[in-house]
């Protein structure tokens, strides 16, 4: 992989939700003091109801980043709702002539998957706004050590018995649970076939991720499929009963016929451990133990 230098350019876009101006501030902070180089324009600070700034506004923002050729990286403020509105009008002709790394997570799936088919890899990780939250702390220091050190962090998980001793390696894709089954028919709908998915979620009924599992089934999307990694799935409402009669874990094993990995520390809880979606990852299954480590890019290197 390409790593990051001091003195690079980089980009800063709020693509979705409305954004903590001052999170946002001490987040571009830390990423000077990585020794890497801000625009002061601040075009993220923009707003349009719960959006930051109109369509035609985080686009344009967007489009130049992709197209700019010193622009190594594109950090994502945050995520929220927005991205989807604006995926279509993009031009990837300048990013695929210069690429970078996209990096974020949540909403930033639709970019996720539309670099993933065009035979990219991307990062799903803690974002600009949170980039001072002491929680994330070693999360975001993961993040730095990926972006200049080509150090990928192994990730733990959970796996049934019956797994064990296999060893599972293919390329992971994938994000949050929403934005994928949101993408099926669409131009961005991510290709799983022979793939590894990742998936996660926050504040969904369980008959809501029921419902988004069963969009992907239904529509063909979980076939062929190697393993299914299973993020965090956080602040699920409390509903009152009669509940929904499966767990989030019975809801996504009857959906697919593969090993399910468990217990992955990527999402939106704490850590949030630094994932490349379009990287070859191998699964050492051990008893109920799995251990993912990143292997590579079998695809088009960033940089």
């Amino acid at each position: 992989m390409e790593t990051l230098t001091r003195g690079d350019k980089v980009a800063v876009v709020a693509a979705s939700g409305v954004v903590n101006i001052e999170l946002v501030l001490q987040g571009i902070e830390l990423l000077r003091s990585w020794g890497l180089v801000v625009s002061d324009d601040q075009e993220w600070a923009a707003e349009w109801g719960s959006l930051a700034g109109a369509d035609i506004r985080r686009a344009s923002r967007l489009q130049n980043a992709l197209n700019d050729q010193e622009v190594k990286a594109i950090f994502f403020v945050r995520g929220g709702y927005g991205i989807t509105r604006i995926i279509d009008t993009l031009d990837w002709s300048g990013f695929i002539d210069y690429p970078k790394w996209l990096i974020g997570f949540s909403d930033v799936t639709a970019l996720h998957s539309a670099v993933n088919n065009l035979g990219f890899a991307s990062i799903h990780s803690p974002m600009v706004a949170q980039f001072t939250n002491k929680e994330l702390e070693v999360s975001i220091n993961q993040l730095k050590g990926i972006l200049f050190y080509n150090e990928v962090p192994d990730i733990i998980g959970k796996v049934k018995e019956e797994f064990s001793d296999q060893v599972l390696e293919g390329e992971v894709v994938g994000g949050n649970l929403c934005l994928l089954a949101d993408q099926i028919g669409t131009s961005s709908e991510l290709s799983l076939e022979g793939k590894i998915l990742f998936i996660e979620d926050v504040g969904e009924k369980a008959y809501q991720l029921d419902r988004m599992m069963t969009r992907l089934l239904r529509s063909g999307a979980l076939k062929n499929m190697k393993a299914l990694i299973m993020g965090q799935f956080s602040s699920i409402p409390n509903e009152e009963p009669p509940f929904f009669p499966l767990t989030i874990k019975q809801i996504i094993k009857e959906k697919v016929d593969v090993p399910v990995i468990t217990d992955v520390s990527c999402g939106h809880d704490v850590p949030n451990t630094p994932l490349l979606l379009g990287g070859t990852y191998s699964i050492q299954c051990s008893g109920t133990s799995a251990v993912m480590q990143f292997k590579g890019l079998d695809i088009k290197p960033i940089g």
